[in-house]
């Protein structure tokens, strides 16, 4: 039972960023791919300083890893459970 809680935890830890439409969003795009704020942006409607506010902030919850390339920075998913979860609900959701 004791490790049923600890895992309920960690879920829903992790759910916390699929419960707002726009880091969802932003998660949903990424995918298997890296992308910089700008490429976000533009298939977003989500204004580049919280684009950079989520990604900063998701980035440290351990959800997506950045690598400078020149002047840009590129975003990816770093955690499988996340890849895992948006690929069932494209799956799910699928129009």
């Amino acid at each position: 039972m004791n490790e049923m809680i600890k895992r309920v935890s960690e879920i829903s830890e992790l759910m916390k960023s699929f419960s707002n439409k726009d880091k969802l969003a932003i998660l949903c795009f990424l995918g298997n791919e890296e992308k910089n704020v700008s490429e976000i942006m533009t298939c977003t409607d989500i204004s580049q300083s919280q684009i950079s506010q989520y990604l900063g902030k998701m980035k440290l919850e351990g959800i997506l890893d950045c690598e400078k390339k020149g002047k840009e920075v590129f975003y990816k998913i770093s955690e499988p459970k996340v890849l895992d979860l948006i690929s069932a609900m494209k799956s799910i959701f699928k129009s």
